[in-house]
């Protein structure tokens, strides 16, 4: 899991690097240069929300807008001095509001756009900013400076602009931000903490030039790519098993050399199992099969073809080079101890330790797989023609009695037995 979280945070977390590393050579452009950069995140504010809304990324959309806004009242109502009374309270607020509408928006499910909840959380995130422009605009924030409490004036930190106040907001916005990625894992979240951390360090050394600049921008970059991320996982990851599906596998087509190998694997008696156990056991052993076979060795690339069917592609690796790493898989599988729970459930620890004990709980079954191998030859001169020929030698499989492998250039390997194991039903003799 936390690999999985470090990945999705890599081009966030170069993102913000890059930001950090631009602010000395962006501090010495001229001027007119530096007014043409502060019209960037305007720019990529507009493409998150375009993304946001055409990928039906409500989240994207709403923190596109949250950092838009803010940045605007940053750039047209604090660029003199903070020791003015209307600036500090403007400051101040923008310090609150930009990471607590991040926490919410956090925490949101996705949900239509222009749906009522949708422009509901629109109107949420847009108004505070609403308020304070036209507050500024009429004159009236320096009229509140005496009403700031001592926590929002006292710095949390030496040479920094942020008060003990946002400093606090920023810690407590941080926990749902941080839980929300860590269960969800998606590109989105890993963008919402880049977002929050860009604000945090806006605020913290808000005198540096085109410090709002570099790190809205970069927590904007970062919101795009998640949506291009998302994207990408949608047409190529398959949902259910979480592997690479048949598209993807396609485009590994494109890129093969002069040598490879392609595998074809199907699971046993798969329709029998469904009858027998129901879906949701069957989507169970899907995931079970997909994730051992995503774990080949040698080089092997796993694919979900359709179905109980998946396809392994060994690039510069003949038939022969393949076959003990896909005995192994085959093997792991066929030992794996896949327990199907009963429907009479326990409804408390005593009855089920009974049951354990009586083994009315459960049963343990055998999911086992046939495998076809086939590698590029002159008679197979295209992937297309040796997944085919994969495929052939699959069928040649199953009827050899299945949980086998053989390739179709060469005699099949003589199986291994697998482990004995009690099984009401063991799908691979049937």
């Amino acid at each position: 899991m936390a690999f999985r979280i470090l990945v999705l945070l890599l081009p966030a977390t170069l993102l913000l690097i890059g930001a950090f590393i631009s602010l000395a050579p962006v501090s010495t452009l001229s001027v007119a240069d530096q007014s043409t950069f502060t019209l960037v995140p305007y720019l990529l504010a507009l493409v998150a929300v375009f993304l946001g809304y055409s990928f039906k990324r409500s989240r994207v959309l709403l923190v596109a807008i949250n950092l838009g806004a803010a940045y605007f009242l940053i750039q047209n109502g604090l660029q003199t001095s903070l020791a003015r009374p209307d600036n500090y309270v403007l400051y101040s607020a923008v310090s609150l509001l930009l990471p607590i509408n991040i926490a919410f928006i956090s925490v949101y499910k996705e949900r239509g756009i222009f749906t009522p909840i949708g422009l509901l959380r629109i109107m949420l995130v847009s108004i505070g900013y609403i308020v304070l422009f036209a507050l500024k605009e009429l004159g009236e924030l320096a009229y509140w400076i005496s009403e700031l409490p001592v926590s929002l004036i006292e710095m949390a930190i030496n040479d920094t602009y942020l008060s003990n106040a946002a400093a606090a907001v920023f810690v407590v916005c941080l926990i749902p931000v941080v839980i929300s990625l860590a269960v969800r894992k998606t590109h989105t979240d890993a963008g919402l903490l880049a977002s929050l951390i860009s604000a945090l360090i806006t605020l913290l050394w808000f005198d540096r030039p085109l410090i709002s600049s570099l790190f809205i921008s970069a927590a904007l970059i970062a919101l795009a790519i998640s949506v291009l991320q998302n994207s990408y996982n949608m047409a190529f990851v398959d949902e259910l098993t979480g592997i690479l599906g048949r598209r993807a596998l396609r485009d590994k087509f494109s890129t093969l050399g002069r040598t490879y190998t392609v595998a074809m694997m199907d699971i046993d008696h798969f329709k029998k199992f469904n009858d027998t156990y129901g879906h949701d056991i069957g989507d169970q052993v899907l995931r079970m099969v997909a994730a051992k076979i995503n774990n080949v060795k040698g080089g092997g690339k796993a694919f979900r073809y359709g179905g109980e069917e998946f396809a392994v592609v060994f690039a510069g690796k003949s038939e022969s080079e393949t076959l003990p790493y896909l005995e192994e898989v085959r093997e792991i599988i066929a030992n794996y101890p896949m327990t199907i729970r009963s429907d009479e459930r326990p409804c408390d620890s005593d009855t089920g330790k009974k049951l354990r004990s009586s083994q009315k709980e459960s049963e343990n079954v055998q999911v086992t797989i046939s495998v076809g191998v086939s590698e590029k030859d002159s008679s197979h001169a295209n992937p297309e023609t040796v997944l085919k020929a994969a495929d052939k030698a699959l069928y040649a499989a199953k009827k050899a009695g299945r949980n086998c492998t053989i390739a179709s250039h060469q005699p099949p390997p003589a199986p291994k037995k697998s482990k004995p194991r009690r099984s009401k039903f063991d799908y691979a003799q049937q």
